[in-house]
């Protein structure tokens, strides 16, 4: 932890560029304690984006995301059983993403690969490394994937794009990345003029009219992730946000989102209650038993037609 203050600037909203807002909740980095700053997060009034205002400048990047970054580390962050598991329900992911495309070896892009999971894992299953690239703010995490053999870009997507085959991807997949981003309406253009003709995009993201936003809207949701979401969005503004850049809708649904859970549940003992040892236990990386809970408690409300806090949209460019 560390008490000197983060460079923070004030912005307007990354998605329709509109500076009248109404304020929706506040609360502090309770995950990593990378400064002692109070953020806030507010409501667009014009498209109704949530997004963080004010928040750190570009300059303090590596601090906000340490290098013990979970996506940084997740082989060792995640506990080994969990992991398992989840190599297990990510295999049923891909081949879900799969069944959107005509393309059995698709040319695939990862915005905000980590360490290149599904790069690897879509290798395994047949699709050559040249048609295999991904995106990450680590260098490291390139630099190794270069080192493999695939095709890895360090940055941003919206100041890589121009590096990238334009109009070539079959399938792009922005997972748990468009809340990260400075501008969601750059991002989305960016990735509208990557896809074919025929290419799907699917972006799972947090969404803000689920069930745990509500019992935690305050500020110790797990979603708000202070300060590192700086965009959030629910079902009617996200579908909005992909139609505006010529890509159409082809479905939305809501996932398990555990981890927003058992963030709250942590956030909540730790900062109002104090009880430092016993927030400890309410880790989503490494409790399995909350982690089976959660996860089975929001597929079941899924199933009953409620919303999660995590929306998956698949578009297709047409």
């Amino acid at each position: 932890m560390t008490d000197e203050q983060l460079q923070l600037e004030s912005v307007t909203c990354g998605v329709c560029g509109s500076d009248d807002w109404t304020p929706f909740a506040s609360g502090k980095d309770y995950e990593y304690h990378t400064s002692e700053d109070e953020f806030r997060m507010v409501e667009c009034k014009a498209c109704r984006n949530v997004y963080l205002n004010p928040r750190p400048a570009a300059t303090e990047l590596s601090r906000i995301y340490p290098n013990n970054y979970y996506a940084y580390n997740y082989d060792t962050a995640v506990h080994p059983i969990a992991r398992k598991a989840k190599d297990f329900l990510d295999r049923m992911k891909v081949n879900a993403w799969l069944k959107y495309t005509s393309e059995s070896r698709p040319c695939f892009l990862d915005v905000g690969c980590g360490n290149g999971r599904y790069l690897k894992m879509l290798h395994s299953m047949g699709v050559p490394k040249e048609q295999l690239f991904g995106v990450e703010m680590s260098h490291d995490s390139i630099n190794a994937l270069k080192a493999e053999g695939y095709q890895a870009y360090y940055g941003r997507i919206e100041d890589v794009a121009a590096q990238l085959p334009r109009g070539k991807f079959d399938l792009i997949v922005l997972l748990q990345v468009l809340e990260h981003v400075e501008s969601p309406k750059a991002v989305m253009e960016s990735l509208s003029g990557l896809l074919n003709k025929g290419g799907v995009l699917i972006i799972e993201t947090p969404n803000t009219r689920s069930l745990d936003v509500r019992l935690f809207r305050e500020g110790y949701w797990g979603g708000y992730h202070f300060p590192r979401h700086w965009n959030l969005f629910d079902r009617e503004t996200l579908a909005r946000l992909t139609n505006e850049q010529h890509l159409d809708v082809k479905g939305v649904s809501f996932l398990p989102s555990h981890s927003f859970w058992i963030f709250s549940c942590h956030h909540l003992i730790e900062d109002r209650w104090g009880m430092t040892r016993l927030a400890r236990f309410f880790n989503p990386l490494r409790n399995l038993a909350l982690l089976s809970l959660f996860t089975t408690f929001d597929i079941l409300r899924a199933r009953l037609g409620f919303q999660t806090s995590n929306i998956q949209l698949v578009a297709t460019r047409s």
